[in-house]
């Protein structure tokens, strides 16, 4: 009885461990993830691209018609 006590503590020890160990990493890459994310969306705000040639999507920078933005 003494030993699956033991054996019992030490399963609980090892998933309470696991368990800090995934979740630490699980909200490092969510960091990484959402910061990459505002970068790309600020870029579009910092005005830092490229409108090509005259046709019908709106470019964000100037306002024209032109054929893609880059």
């Amino acid at each position: 009885m003494k030993t699956y006590l033991i054996g019992l503590t030490c399963l609980v020890v090892i998933c309470i461990a696991m368990n800090a160990n995934f979740q630490i990493r699980f909200d490092s890459d969510k960091s990484e993830i959402t910061l990459g994310n505002i970068e790309a969306l600020a870029q579009g705000e910092a005005g830092n691209g490229n409108c090509w040639f005259y046709a019908s999507v709106d470019c964000p920078y100037s306002g024209d018609k032109v054929l893609y933005v880059e």
